[in-house]
This record gives structure tokens, sequence and C-alpha cells, in this order.
């Protein structure tokens, strides 16, 4: 009972200060609800009733992928520039048209229209992450992040539910009004972000703060700050995490494992309920740069345990051991993601300048892109191969990626130190 009073303590709106922080978190939650719905109709709807082909699907999934890889520093550059509020608000607004248009528009044109959604997807998700670094204080952003993570999950539950509710039905009307339904979230988030700006104070940011080496406002100055492409290589591969449930598993539970495939909506849900019950204790646990590397080194080491897990299911070939290890994959998945969420908010926060934190967050997220692109690949080849071998090389990449977090992380920093002293003396 305690517990249960605390997390939702924890979850209250209460916690938010503010017109800003309401109006992005809530914005953020009508957003996933929305998604939640599309995400499992859109491939079944050009399938089914657009009349679009397997490859054809496939190719513009790929495209799309690509596209998306460079939406988001792009889109979190134009941030670092313009009003982020208006230009979020710009990149929903036209994902809105772009559901909408789905009802209506032929094969080849709905093609299109999944890159336009991904592209502004991604972008947007970049300059929101911009926008929450700005309008939060230092000292609570991961633990915003969490909370609003918690709600966002939650809201894309019920998205998907609501998603199963229009497959069951299976009709074309049951579609357009499913792709309907979302577009009304999408303009609603997007007010709801664009009013957030309404009595917003102007962006200040400390010399210090602003410090990168080269030129901190000079064009994608993130990409010549070689410690932080170093971070977001290693979150490519940590973001690998991501495919394990929703690829992995069932590929491996389906071809590998004399268990039935439910075990896949059995772990999808042990994940969704412990990130709701666990995001923002783990997030209290992250208060600098070098507690959040700490914490993505432990975070990164229980995603290598759970991709060790698959091989070790197989060595026995009870039903009860099998949904054991089922189990117990899942548990480590959970407890690294929400170790790993915090650590990677606080040390994108963290480590970029405020000038800069666009272009940053739009760098760093694109890892999640890349992994997305990977993933298909490693590990529909680790499950045909059938390679014991495959899994352990994947779980040393793991921990190797882990491993490499905390001196990159604590080099970075002292760095930032060192130049925010120099910067100090200076100024006297």
């Amino acid at each position: 009972m305690g517990f249960a009073r605390g997390w939702l303590d924890d979850v209250s709106i209460r916690n938010l200060r503010g017109r800003q922080e309401k109006h992005l978190a809530v914005g953020l939650v009508i957003l996933s609800l929305g998604t939640g719905l599309s995400s499992s109709m859109l491939s079944l709807y050009l399938l089914r009733h657009a009349g679009v082909s397997a490859t054809a699907l496939g190719v513009a999934w790929s495209v799309a992928a690509m596209l998306g890889i460079a939406s988001g520093p792009v889109m979190g550059h134009l941030a670092d520039r313009l009003d982020g509020y208006l230009l979020y608000a710009v990149l929903v607004w036209i994902m809105c048209v772009a559901t909408a248009s789905l009802t209506i528009a032929p094969a080849f044109v709905a093609l299109m229209l999944i890159s336009v959604l991904m592209a502004c997807g991604r972008g947007s998700a970049a300059v929101l992450a911009a926008l929450i670094g700005r309008a939060v204080s230092e000292d609570r952003r991961v633990f915003y992040r969490a909370v609003a993570k918690s709600w966002a999950n939650a809201a894309t539950v019920i998205g998907l539910g609501l998603g199963a509710l229009v497959l069951a039905l299976g009709s074309k009307a049951a579609f357009q009004i499913g792709f309907l339904a979302e577009a009304a979230t999408l303009f609603v988030a997007g007010l709801l972000v664009r009013s957030a700006s309404v009595g917003a104070p102007a962006r200040q940011s400390s010399p210090s703060s602003n410090l990168q080496v080269g030129a901190s406002l000079s064009r994608f100055a993130v990409l010549k700050d070689r410690g932080f492409v170093a971070l977001t290589l290693t979150n490519s591969v940590l973001m690998l995490y991501v495919s394990l449930l929703t690829l992995a598993l069932p590929l491996w539970i389906s071809s590998r494992m004399q268990a039935p495939l439910w075990l896949t909506s059995v772990a999808m849900v042990i994940n969704t309920v412990g990130v709701l019950l666990l995001q923002i204790p783990a997030s209290r646990k992250v208060t600098d740069v070098r507690s959040a590397a700490i914490m993505g080194r432990r975070g990164g080491l229980l995603f290598a345990l759970s991709v060790a897990m698959f091989p070790i299911a197989l060595l026995n070939d009870h039903l009860a051991a099998q949904i054991a290890c089922v189990g117990v994959l899942a548990l480590f998945l959970v407890a690294g993601e929400v170790l790993y969420s915090a650590a990677s908010w606080e040390l994108v926060y963290g480590l970029a300048p405020d000038s800069a934190l666009g272009q940053y967050q739009g760098v760093f997220s694109a890892g999640l892109d890349v992994s997305l692109m990977v993933a298909p690949i490693l590990f529909t080849g680790l499950v045909a191969a059938q390679s014991m071998t495959g899994w352990a090389v994947v779980a040393l990449a793991f921990a190797g990626a882990a491993s490499l977090i905390t001196p990159i992380a604590n080099r970075l920093y002292l760095s930032r130190q060192v130049a925010a002293a120099s910067v100090s003396r200076q100024a006297l």
C-alpha cells in the first residue's frame, strides 16, 4: 500500500511546475495515445486495403528509416535557431495531415507518406527533448522525463488496445476511423505544445554552458565533438535492446523454443508494468553526469544478460523452465531499460551546451534509428543461423558498449569542467 501511494504521488501532475511543463507532458501523452493506436494498424492497412505489396512496403520502411536518421539532427539544429515550440507544432501538424490523408491516398502516395511520418516523427522527438531541456530546471530534467515517460507508456498501452479493437473489426472503415482519430490526437498535441510557449521566459545561457570544442554556435558543431560522437556510437549499440522484445524474442520463440507465442505478450506486459513502476525510482539514482555514466553502464550490462538468456532458454526443453527463462529475460530487460533511459537523458543534457541542445539531442537520438535499421537483419540472421556463438557475440557487444560509457562520459565531463573554469577565469 505504501509503495502504491508513493508511486501515485510520483506520477501526479502536481509534480509538474507551471504551464510549460504541464503542456509539454500532456502533449506527449496525447501524442503517445495516437501513435500507439496507429502503430499496429499502418502496415496491415496498407497491405490489406491500400493495395501495397509486401516488397514495396519493406522498401518504403527502409527509406523512411534512413530519412529518420537525418531528420533528428537537422530538426534539432533548427530548434536551436528557431522557435522550437512552433517548429514542433508544425512537424506534428504535418503528421496530422499525412495520417488523415492515408484514408484516401492511393498506394504510391501512401508509401511516400510513411517517409513523411517517420521524418517528422523523429524530428519532432529531437525538438521536444530540446524544449524540455530548456523549459525544466537542470536538477529536475531527468525526473521530469521519467514522469513523462511513465505517462506516455500508459497512453501507448491504451492506444495499442484501441488499435487491437480496430484490427478485430478489420474493415476498411474501421481503419480509416482509427487514422482520423490519430490525426485528431496529433492536432491537439501540436496545439498544447504551441500554447506552452505563451509566457515562456527568454532563453538564457551562461558562457560556460555554451562552451564547446570549436564554435558551439556553428552549424552541426556536435559532429566535431569526437567524444560525444563516440558516446552516440555506443548508444547505437545499446539501443538494440528495443528490438529484443518486439522482434528477436517472437522470432526465437516461434522457431527455436517449444513454448507458446503468448510468452511474448507476457514479456511485454512485464516490460510495460516494470517501466511504469520503476522508471521514476530509477531516475532518482541519476543526479549528474558521473552517476549517469555508472547507471548507463549497469543498464547496458543488464541488456547483455538479457541477450545471454536466449541460448540459455534452449538448455532445457521443459515448458516451465522456458517460461522461467523468458521471465528472467524480461526482468533483466526492464531493469536495464529504466537505468539506461535515465542515464541517457542526463548524459545528453549534462554534456550538451544549451546553445546546441537540439543538435546534441538529434544526433544522440539517431542511435535509435540506426539500431532499428540494423536489428531486423541482425536478429533474423541469428535466428536463421541457429548459432549460440552469435548470441554470445551480441551479448559481448552490449557489455563492451556499456563498459565504454563511463570512460567516455567522464572524459567529456572533465573537459567541460576544465573549459568552464578557463572561461570563468577569463571573465574575472
